[in-house]
Protein backbone atom coordinates (compact mmCIF):
# COMPACT_ATOMS: atom_id res chain seq x y z
CA UNK A 1 0.00 0.00 0.00
CA UNK A 2 1.16 3.47 -1.26
CA UNK A 3 2.15 6.30 1.70
CA UNK A 4 0.01 9.05 0.93
CA UNK A 5 3.04 10.88 2.15
CA UNK A 6 5.31 9.68 -0.45
CA UNK A 7 3.01 10.02 -3.62
CA UNK A 8 3.54 13.06 -5.46
CA UNK A 9 0.91 15.21 -7.52
CA UNK A 10 2.11 16.66 -10.71
CA UNK A 11 3.26 20.23 -10.10
CA UNK A 12 0.25 22.04 -11.08
CA UNK A 13 -1.50 21.06 -8.23
CA UNK A 14 -0.57 21.88 -4.60
CA UNK A 15 -1.32 20.24 -1.74
CA UNK A 16 -3.24 22.49 1.05
CA UNK A 17 -3.80 20.12 3.67
CA UNK A 18 -3.42 16.14 4.67
CA UNK A 19 -5.58 15.50 1.77
CA UNK A 20 -6.73 18.38 -0.24
CA UNK A 21 -4.75 19.96 -3.47
CA UNK A 22 -5.56 23.00 -5.08
CA UNK A 23 -5.41 23.49 -9.07
CA UNK A 24 -5.10 27.07 -10.78
CA UNK A 25 -7.86 27.02 -14.16
CA UNK A 26 -6.11 26.61 -17.02
CA UNK A 27 -6.45 29.42 -20.08
CA UNK A 28 -9.81 27.46 -21.26
CA UNK A 29 -11.05 26.85 -17.81
CA UNK A 30 -10.56 30.87 -16.90
CA UNK A 31 -13.63 31.14 -19.05
CA UNK A 32 -16.03 28.39 -17.87
CA UNK A 33 -15.29 30.04 -14.01
CA UNK A 34 -16.51 33.18 -15.43
CA UNK A 35 -19.36 31.75 -16.06
CA UNK A 36 -20.00 28.87 -13.69
CA UNK A 37 -23.12 29.18 -11.10
CA UNK A 38 -23.21 27.34 -7.51
CA UNK A 39 -23.93 24.00 -7.26
CA UNK A 40 -27.94 22.80 -7.81
CA UNK A 41 -28.39 26.33 -10.09
CA UNK A 42 -29.17 26.06 -14.42
CA UNK A 43 -26.00 26.94 -15.96
CA UNK A 44 -24.59 28.08 -19.89
CA UNK A 45 -22.50 25.16 -21.23
CA UNK A 46 -22.77 22.41 -18.34
CA UNK A 47 -21.94 19.35 -20.62
CA UNK A 48 -23.34 15.77 -20.20
CA UNK A 49 -23.47 12.71 -22.46
CA UNK A 50 -25.91 9.67 -22.17
CA UNK A 51 -25.55 5.75 -23.29
CA UNK A 52 -28.63 3.81 -23.68
CA UNK A 53 -27.43 -0.52 -23.15
CA UNK A 54 -29.12 -3.55 -22.39
CA UNK A 55 -26.99 -6.21 -20.29
CA UNK A 56 -27.24 -9.71 -21.60
CA UNK A 57 -26.36 -12.49 -20.04
CA UNK A 58 -23.85 -14.84 -20.86
CA UNK A 59 -26.10 -17.76 -19.98
CA UNK A 60 -30.05 -17.89 -21.01
CA UNK A 61 -30.51 -19.45 -17.82
CA UNK A 62 -29.60 -15.74 -16.17
CA UNK A 63 -31.47 -13.27 -15.09
CA UNK A 64 -30.16 -9.90 -14.21
CA UNK A 65 -32.30 -6.87 -13.26
CA UNK A 66 -31.72 -3.42 -13.08
CA UNK A 67 -31.08 -3.73 -9.15
CA UNK A 68 -28.81 -6.50 -10.11
CA UNK A 69 -26.38 -3.83 -11.99
CA UNK A 70 -26.28 -1.25 -9.55
CA UNK A 71 -23.29 -2.86 -7.89
CA UNK A 72 -21.75 -2.98 -11.04
CA UNK A 73 -22.26 -0.04 -11.92
CA UNK A 74 -21.19 1.30 -8.48
CA UNK A 75 -17.66 -0.48 -9.09
CA UNK A 76 -16.63 1.20 -12.28
CA UNK A 77 -17.57 4.28 -11.64
CA UNK A 78 -15.16 3.99 -8.25
CA UNK A 79 -12.77 2.40 -10.91
CA UNK A 80 -12.64 5.05 -13.21
CA UNK A 81 -12.39 7.79 -10.22
CA UNK A 82 -9.23 5.86 -8.98
CA UNK A 83 -7.92 5.76 -12.77
CA UNK A 84 -8.66 9.46 -13.42
CA UNK A 85 -9.23 11.69 -10.13
CA UNK A 86 -10.13 14.37 -11.84
CA UNK A 87 -12.91 13.67 -12.40
CA UNK A 88 -14.00 13.89 -8.47
CA UNK A 89 -12.45 17.54 -8.24
CA UNK A 90 -14.83 20.36 -7.58
CA UNK A 91 -14.93 23.70 -9.76
CA UNK A 92 -14.74 26.87 -6.83
CA UNK A 93 -14.04 29.91 -7.76
CA UNK A 94 -9.95 30.51 -7.32
CA UNK A 95 -9.51 27.12 -9.03
CA UNK A 96 -9.91 23.02 -9.03
CA UNK A 97 -10.47 21.58 -5.31
CA UNK A 98 -9.49 17.66 -4.72
CA UNK A 99 -10.01 15.89 -1.62
CA UNK A 100 -8.67 12.53 -1.77
CA UNK A 101 -10.56 10.22 0.48
CA UNK A 102 -9.00 9.34 3.72
CA UNK A 103 -11.46 6.63 4.60
CA UNK A 104 -14.06 4.18 3.29
CA UNK A 105 -16.37 6.46 4.64
CA UNK A 106 -14.76 9.69 2.80
CA UNK A 107 -15.18 7.32 -0.32
CA UNK A 108 -18.94 6.82 0.25
CA UNK A 109 -19.62 9.98 0.96
CA UNK A 110 -18.45 10.75 -2.81
CA UNK A 111 -20.33 7.64 -4.59
CA UNK A 112 -23.66 8.43 -2.54
CA UNK A 113 -23.01 12.02 -4.12
CA UNK A 114 -22.34 11.24 -7.49
CA UNK A 115 -23.88 7.81 -8.51
CA UNK A 116 -27.30 8.34 -8.46
CA UNK A 117 -29.99 5.98 -8.80
CA UNK A 118 -33.40 7.97 -10.58
CA UNK A 119 -36.46 5.61 -11.01
CA UNK A 120 -39.81 6.64 -12.31
CA UNK A 121 -37.90 9.31 -14.51
CA UNK A 122 -36.58 9.44 -18.35
CA UNK A 123 -33.20 10.82 -18.74
CA UNK A 124 -34.75 12.96 -21.32
CA UNK A 125 -36.86 14.51 -18.26
CA UNK A 126 -33.94 14.69 -16.29
CA UNK A 127 -32.10 16.96 -19.17
CA UNK A 128 -34.79 19.63 -19.40
CA UNK A 129 -33.98 20.47 -15.93
CA UNK A 130 -30.40 19.79 -15.39
CA UNK A 131 -28.48 21.99 -13.13
CA UNK A 132 -25.23 22.26 -11.69
CA UNK A 133 -23.72 19.52 -9.72
CA UNK A 134 -20.90 19.92 -7.46
CA UNK A 135 -19.00 17.14 -9.43
CA UNK A 136 -19.21 14.79 -12.59
CA UNK A 137 -22.42 12.84 -11.79
CA UNK A 138 -23.45 9.09 -13.24
CA UNK A 139 -27.03 8.82 -13.26
CA UNK A 140 -28.61 5.70 -13.94
CA UNK A 141 -31.92 5.26 -15.24
CA UNK A 142 -33.16 1.63 -14.86
CA UNK A 143 -36.46 1.76 -16.65
CA UNK A 144 -35.04 2.77 -20.22
CA UNK A 145 -31.40 1.18 -19.28
CA UNK A 146 -29.99 4.66 -19.95
CA UNK A 147 -26.50 6.03 -18.01
CA UNK A 148 -26.29 9.98 -18.15
CA UNK A 149 -23.90 11.61 -16.72
CA UNK A 150 -22.76 15.50 -16.47
CA UNK A 151 -20.34 18.09 -15.43
CA UNK A 152 -19.18 21.04 -15.88
CA UNK A 153 -16.66 22.10 -18.92
CA UNK A 154 -13.82 22.95 -16.81
CA UNK A 155 -13.75 18.90 -16.14
CA UNK A 156 -14.00 17.27 -20.09
CA UNK A 157 -13.92 18.62 -23.17
CA UNK A 158 -15.93 17.19 -26.14
CA UNK A 159 -13.16 14.46 -26.85
CA UNK A 160 -12.97 14.03 -23.00
CA UNK A 161 -16.76 13.34 -23.18
CA UNK A 162 -16.14 10.59 -25.43
CA UNK A 163 -13.17 9.22 -23.78
CA UNK A 164 -14.75 8.35 -20.71
CA UNK A 165 -17.27 5.93 -21.91
CA UNK A 166 -14.97 3.21 -23.22
CA UNK A 167 -12.99 2.94 -19.75
CA UNK A 168 -16.75 3.42 -17.68
CA UNK A 169 -17.60 0.27 -19.48
CA UNK A 170 -14.13 -1.68 -19.50
CA UNK A 171 -13.70 -2.15 -15.35
CA UNK A 172 -11.29 -4.40 -14.67
CA UNK A 173 -10.35 -6.99 -12.07
CA UNK A 174 -8.29 -4.92 -10.07
CA UNK A 175 -9.15 -3.89 -6.65
CA UNK A 176 -11.35 -0.98 -6.00
CA UNK A 177 -10.12 2.31 -4.84
CA UNK A 178 -8.13 2.52 -1.90
CA UNK A 179 -8.41 5.33 0.61
CA UNK A 180 -4.45 5.60 0.77
CA UNK A 181 -4.28 8.56 -1.41
CA UNK A 182 -1.90 6.56 -4.05
CA UNK A 183 -4.72 8.18 -6.95
CA UNK A 184 -3.25 11.81 -6.69
CA UNK A 185 -0.35 10.82 -8.45
CA UNK A 186 -2.76 10.91 -11.50
CA UNK A 187 -4.19 14.26 -10.68
CA UNK A 188 -4.44 15.55 -14.47
CA UNK A 189 -1.93 18.97 -16.02
CA UNK A 190 -3.48 21.98 -17.55
CA UNK A 191 -3.19 22.35 -21.18
CA UNK A 192 -0.97 25.20 -19.86
CA UNK A 193 1.40 22.64 -18.62
CA UNK A 194 1.55 20.86 -21.79
CA UNK A 195 2.31 23.62 -24.20
CA UNK A 196 4.88 26.59 -24.89
CA UNK A 197 2.41 29.54 -23.50
CA UNK A 198 5.85 31.73 -23.53
CA UNK A 199 5.58 35.24 -25.03
CA UNK A 200 8.19 35.82 -27.94
CA UNK A 201 8.92 39.15 -25.83
CA UNK A 202 6.55 40.59 -23.00
CA UNK A 203 3.49 41.54 -24.47
CA UNK A 204 3.16 40.16 -27.87
CA UNK A 205 0.76 37.33 -26.44
CA UNK A 206 -1.77 40.25 -26.17
CA UNK A 207 -0.87 41.54 -29.67
CA UNK A 208 -1.45 38.47 -31.25
CA UNK A 209 -4.59 37.85 -29.65
CA UNK A 210 -5.99 40.58 -30.67
CA UNK A 211 -4.85 40.07 -34.32
CA UNK A 212 -6.56 36.55 -34.18
CA UNK A 213 -10.14 38.06 -33.13
CA UNK A 214 -9.68 41.13 -35.48
CA UNK A 215 -11.58 39.44 -38.74
CA UNK A 216 -14.41 39.11 -36.17
CA UNK A 217 -14.62 43.21 -35.48
CA UNK A 218 -14.29 43.98 -39.05
CA UNK A 219 -17.43 42.09 -40.23
CA UNK A 220 -19.81 44.20 -42.22
CA UNK A 221 -22.96 42.07 -42.94
CA UNK A 222 -23.45 39.42 -40.87
CA UNK A 223 -25.15 35.82 -41.41
CA UNK A 224 -26.89 34.81 -38.30
CA UNK A 225 -30.66 34.03 -37.32
CA UNK A 226 -32.99 37.28 -36.75
CA UNK A 227 -34.88 36.30 -33.55
CA UNK A 228 -37.50 38.09 -31.70
CA UNK A 229 -36.71 41.58 -30.73
CA UNK A 230 -36.24 42.83 -27.79
CA UNK A 231 -35.21 39.58 -26.94
CA UNK A 232 -37.25 37.50 -23.81
CA UNK A 233 -35.44 36.20 -20.80
CA UNK A 234 -33.78 32.67 -21.54
CA UNK A 235 -35.55 29.86 -20.17
CA UNK A 236 -34.13 28.12 -17.32
CA UNK A 237 -35.27 24.72 -19.13
CA UNK A 238 -32.60 23.00 -21.02
CA UNK A 239 -34.06 21.24 -25.04
CA UNK A 240 -32.16 19.66 -27.47
CA UNK A 241 -33.59 18.09 -30.88
CA UNK A 242 -31.85 15.20 -32.78
CA UNK A 243 -32.26 14.39 -36.18
CA UNK A 244 -30.84 11.12 -37.36
CA UNK A 245 -30.04 10.29 -41.11
CA UNK A 246 -31.10 6.76 -42.17
CA UNK A 247 -28.25 4.25 -42.96
CA UNK A 248 -28.44 4.83 -46.85
CA UNK A 249 -28.39 8.92 -46.71
CA UNK A 250 -25.10 8.60 -44.18
CA UNK A 251 -23.47 6.41 -46.78
CA UNK A 252 -24.50 8.41 -49.64
CA UNK A 253 -22.82 11.45 -47.72
CA UNK A 254 -19.52 9.66 -46.38
CA UNK A 255 -19.44 8.44 -49.87
CA UNK A 256 -19.68 11.54 -51.84
CA UNK A 257 -17.22 13.04 -49.85
CA UNK A 258 -14.91 10.64 -50.47
CA UNK A 259 -15.38 10.80 -54.15
CA UNK A 260 -14.98 14.41 -53.99
CA UNK A 261 -11.89 14.83 -51.34
CA UNK A 262 -14.37 16.66 -48.81
CA UNK A 263 -14.27 16.65 -45.01
CA UNK A 264 -17.72 15.05 -43.96
CA UNK A 265 -17.44 17.85 -40.98
CA UNK A 266 -16.57 20.75 -43.15
CA UNK A 267 -19.37 19.79 -45.75
CA UNK A 268 -21.69 19.81 -42.40
CA UNK A 269 -20.58 23.35 -41.49
CA UNK A 270 -20.89 24.52 -45.21
CA UNK A 271 -24.59 23.20 -44.79
CA UNK A 272 -25.17 25.34 -41.17
CA UNK A 273 -23.88 28.37 -42.93
CA UNK A 274 -26.23 28.04 -46.02
CA UNK A 275 -29.27 27.02 -44.49
CA UNK A 276 -28.27 29.85 -41.71
CA UNK A 277 -27.99 32.41 -44.76
CA UNK A 278 -31.82 30.66 -45.96
CA UNK A 279 -33.37 31.45 -42.74
CA UNK A 280 -32.23 34.78 -42.41
CA UNK A 281 -33.08 35.52 -46.22
CA UNK A 282 -36.79 34.54 -45.71
CA UNK A 283 -37.24 36.32 -41.91
CA UNK A 284 -35.48 39.78 -43.72
CA UNK A 285 -38.20 39.74 -46.33
CA UNK A 286 -40.57 41.05 -44.18
CA UNK A 287 -38.44 44.05 -42.89
CA UNK A 288 -36.52 44.60 -45.94
CA UNK A 289 -32.80 44.12 -44.17
CA UNK A 290 -30.17 42.56 -45.95
CA UNK A 291 -29.07 39.38 -46.18
CA UNK A 292 -25.50 38.58 -44.78
CA UNK A 293 -22.73 37.86 -46.55
CA UNK A 294 -20.32 36.54 -43.66
CA UNK A 295 -20.85 33.54 -40.85
CA UNK A 296 -18.41 33.97 -37.92
CA UNK A 297 -17.12 30.72 -35.95
CA UNK A 298 -15.54 28.96 -33.40
CA UNK A 299 -13.77 26.23 -34.59
CA UNK A 300 -13.03 23.91 -32.07
CA UNK A 301 -9.55 22.33 -32.08
CA UNK A 302 -8.17 19.46 -29.75
CA UNK A 303 -5.10 19.94 -28.66
CA UNK A 304 -4.24 16.52 -27.27
CA UNK A 305 -1.70 16.01 -30.77
CA UNK A 306 0.49 18.56 -29.20
CA UNK A 307 1.18 16.89 -26.17
CA UNK A 308 4.59 15.39 -25.06
CA UNK A 309 4.30 12.02 -24.61
CA UNK A 310 3.38 10.98 -20.93
CA UNK A 311 5.93 10.00 -18.83
CA UNK A 312 6.89 6.68 -17.63
CA UNK A 313 4.95 6.53 -14.35
CA UNK A 314 2.18 7.72 -16.41
CA UNK A 315 -0.85 5.79 -17.85
CA UNK A 316 -0.69 6.34 -21.54
CA UNK A 317 -4.02 7.92 -22.17
CA UNK A 318 -2.66 9.82 -19.56
CA UNK A 319 -4.50 12.98 -21.27
CA UNK A 320 -7.67 11.24 -22.52
CA UNK A 321 -10.30 12.67 -20.03
CA UNK A 322 -9.45 16.39 -19.25
CA UNK A 323 -10.48 19.72 -21.12
CA UNK A 324 -7.50 20.04 -23.66
CA UNK A 325 -9.17 21.79 -26.18
CA UNK A 326 -8.75 25.49 -27.90
CA UNK A 327 -11.20 27.93 -29.55
CA UNK A 328 -10.14 30.02 -32.69
CA UNK A 329 -12.28 32.35 -34.76
CA UNK A 330 -12.89 31.86 -38.67
CA UNK A 331 -14.72 34.12 -40.85
CA UNK A 332 -16.64 32.43 -43.43
CA UNK A 333 -17.82 34.61 -46.89
CA UNK A 334 -19.71 31.77 -48.81
CA UNK A 335 -21.42 34.26 -51.42
CA UNK A 336 -20.28 33.65 -55.01
CA UNK A 337 -18.23 29.57 -53.97
CA UNK A 338 -19.64 26.43 -54.81
CA UNK A 339 -20.37 24.10 -51.89
CA UNK A 340 -17.17 22.37 -52.35
CA UNK A 341 -15.27 25.66 -52.17
CA UNK A 342 -16.83 26.07 -49.04
CA UNK A 343 -16.09 23.44 -47.99
CA UNK A 344 -12.38 22.89 -48.60
CA UNK A 345 -11.86 26.16 -47.02
CA UNK A 346 -13.61 25.11 -44.22
CA UNK A 347 -11.82 21.41 -43.77
CA UNK A 348 -8.48 23.76 -44.53
CA UNK A 349 -9.21 25.82 -41.26
CA UNK A 350 -9.96 22.53 -39.67
CA UNK A 351 -7.23 20.52 -40.79
CA UNK A 352 -4.22 23.18 -40.04
CA UNK A 353 -0.91 22.37 -37.72
CA UNK A 354 -1.90 25.13 -35.30
CA UNK A 355 1.95 25.91 -34.27
CA UNK A 356 3.06 25.03 -38.11
CA UNK A 357 0.29 28.00 -39.00
CA UNK A 358 1.25 30.39 -36.21
CA UNK A 359 4.48 29.77 -33.84
CA UNK A 360 3.10 32.59 -31.41
CA UNK A 361 -0.70 30.96 -31.83
CA UNK A 362 -0.12 29.36 -27.62
CA UNK A 363 1.13 32.85 -26.09
CA UNK A 364 -1.98 34.33 -27.24
CA UNK A 365 -4.56 32.02 -26.06
CA UNK A 366 -4.64 33.46 -22.52
CA UNK A 367 -5.13 36.79 -24.20
CA UNK A 368 -8.17 35.20 -26.36
CA UNK A 369 -10.10 33.90 -23.59
CA UNK A 370 -9.75 37.23 -21.51
CA UNK A 371 -10.67 39.74 -24.44
CA UNK A 372 -13.93 37.64 -25.28
CA UNK A 373 -14.78 36.80 -21.72
CA UNK A 374 -16.95 39.63 -21.43
CA UNK A 375 -18.71 38.53 -24.18
CA UNK A 376 -20.57 35.79 -21.98
CA UNK A 377 -20.73 37.13 -18.53
CA UNK A 378 -23.29 40.05 -19.74
CA UNK A 379 -26.97 39.33 -18.15
CA UNK A 380 -28.32 39.24 -21.60
CA UNK A 381 -26.04 37.24 -24.19
CA UNK A 382 -27.01 38.33 -27.78
CA UNK A 383 -25.10 36.17 -30.42
CA UNK A 384 -28.05 34.93 -32.76
CA UNK A 385 -25.42 32.83 -35.14
CA UNK A 386 -25.44 29.00 -35.04
CA UNK A 387 -22.31 27.45 -32.92
CA UNK A 388 -20.73 24.25 -34.61
CA UNK A 389 -19.07 21.32 -33.28
CA UNK A 390 -18.38 17.89 -34.42
CA UNK A 391 -17.24 14.68 -32.61
CA UNK A 392 -16.62 12.67 -35.66
CA UNK A 393 -16.60 8.94 -35.48
CA UNK A 394 -17.79 8.18 -32.31
CA UNK A 395 -17.62 4.40 -33.17
CA UNK A 396 -13.49 5.31 -33.02
CA UNK A 397 -13.94 6.17 -29.22
CA UNK A 398 -17.01 3.85 -28.04
CA UNK A 399 -17.39 -0.16 -29.15
CA UNK A 400 -20.87 -1.47 -29.27
CA UNK A 401 -20.38 -4.20 -26.74
CA UNK A 402 -18.27 -4.73 -23.73
CA UNK A 403 -17.64 -8.19 -21.73
CA UNK A 404 -18.85 -7.80 -18.40
CA UNK A 405 -15.32 -8.37 -16.17
CA UNK A 406 -16.41 -11.79 -14.53
CA UNK A 407 -16.97 -12.63 -17.89
CA UNK A 408 -20.74 -13.71 -17.23
CA UNK A 409 -22.21 -11.10 -19.51
CA UNK A 410 -22.02 -8.45 -21.96
CA UNK A 411 -23.15 -4.59 -22.33
CA UNK A 412 -24.43 -3.98 -25.38
CA UNK A 413 -24.16 -0.17 -26.13
CA UNK A 414 -27.49 0.77 -28.38
CA UNK A 415 -27.16 4.61 -28.65
CA UNK A 416 -25.02 7.45 -27.36
CA UNK A 417 -25.88 11.21 -27.29
CA UNK A 418 -23.66 14.40 -26.60
CA UNK A 419 -25.26 18.13 -25.35
CA UNK A 420 -24.51 21.27 -23.44
CA UNK A 421 -26.90 23.71 -22.02
CA UNK A 422 -27.66 27.09 -24.29
CA UNK A 423 -28.67 29.91 -22.38
CA UNK A 424 -28.74 32.80 -25.24
CA UNK A 425 -30.59 32.85 -28.74
CA UNK A 426 -28.14 30.43 -31.08
CA UNK A 427 -28.40 27.41 -31.99
CA UNK A 428 -25.93 24.73 -30.30
CA UNK A 429 -25.24 22.95 -33.00
CA UNK A 430 -23.12 19.23 -33.38
CA UNK A 431 -22.60 16.30 -35.80
CA UNK A 432 -21.46 12.79 -35.11
CA UNK A 433 -21.82 9.73 -36.56
CA UNK A 434 -22.54 6.56 -34.55
CA UNK A 435 -23.44 2.72 -36.11
CA UNK A 436 -23.96 4.27 -39.72
CA UNK A 437 -26.34 6.93 -38.99
CA UNK A 438 -25.31 10.61 -38.78
CA UNK A 439 -26.61 12.59 -35.71
CA UNK A 440 -27.69 16.27 -36.66
CA UNK A 441 -28.11 17.54 -32.32
CA UNK A 442 -29.01 21.35 -31.92
CA UNK A 443 -29.18 22.41 -28.22
CA UNK A 444 -30.90 25.18 -27.57
CA UNK A 445 -33.58 27.81 -25.53
CA UNK A 446 -36.88 27.54 -26.08
CA UNK A 447 -37.29 31.20 -25.40
CA UNK A 448 -35.94 31.74 -28.26
CA UNK A 449 -37.05 28.61 -30.42
CA UNK A 450 -39.71 26.35 -30.61
CA UNK A 451 -39.71 22.46 -31.33
CA UNK A 452 -40.89 22.80 -34.62
CA UNK A 453 -38.12 25.63 -35.77
CA UNK A 454 -35.24 23.76 -35.03
CA UNK A 455 -36.55 20.85 -36.44
CA UNK A 456 -37.23 22.48 -39.60
CA UNK A 457 -33.84 23.97 -38.74
CA UNK A 458 -31.98 20.77 -38.67
CA UNK A 459 -33.92 19.32 -41.98
CA UNK A 460 -32.48 22.09 -43.66
CA UNK A 461 -28.83 21.93 -42.66
CA UNK A 462 -28.88 18.21 -43.92
CA UNK A 463 -31.13 19.22 -47.08
CA UNK A 464 -28.23 21.94 -48.15
CA UNK A 465 -25.77 19.21 -47.17
CA UNK A 466 -27.14 16.58 -49.80
CA UNK A 467 -28.02 19.24 -52.15
CA UNK A 468 -24.35 20.71 -52.35
CA UNK A 469 -22.83 16.92 -52.64
CA UNK A 470 -25.15 16.48 -55.47
CA UNK A 471 -27.21 13.55 -53.94
CA UNK A 472 -30.99 13.54 -54.42
CA UNK A 473 -33.32 15.72 -51.76
CA UNK A 474 -36.41 16.61 -51.88
CA UNK A 475 -36.95 20.15 -52.19
CA UNK A 476 -38.79 22.53 -49.46
CA UNK A 477 -38.58 26.08 -48.43
CA UNK A 478 -36.99 26.92 -45.39
CA UNK A 479 -39.86 27.00 -42.62
CA UNK A 480 -37.55 28.67 -39.73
Amino acid sequence: MASRDNVKCHPSWTQTGPSTYSQPYGFQEVLYNAISVTPGSPGLFLIATSATFRYIPSSPDQRVSSHDLVPRLRDAWIQLRQKYPGLAAENRPDGKFYKSPSSPSDLKDWLDTTFIVTRGKTSAEHWKTMVKARQMTLNYFPEEGQLFIQGEHHILDGRGVMNIWDPLASPTTEALMRADGSEVARLPPRSDDLLNMAEKEPGRGEQRAQEILAPLASIQKPIFIPVTQPLPVCSLRNSVLELKASPRITESIISECKAQHLSVTASWHAAVVLATQSVQRQRNLATGAEVGTEFATFGNFDLRRYFPSPDAASPPDAYALGNHHCVLPYVMAPDDKTFAQISKELASYYQQDLPKADPEIWSAMGPMIRAVLPDFVRPQLEETTPAVSSFGVVDNFISSSYTDVDGKGAWRIDDVWFGDTVHGPWLECFLWSWKGRLSLNTCYNSAYYNHAEVDDFNQLVLDKMLEGLGIGVRGQAPKL
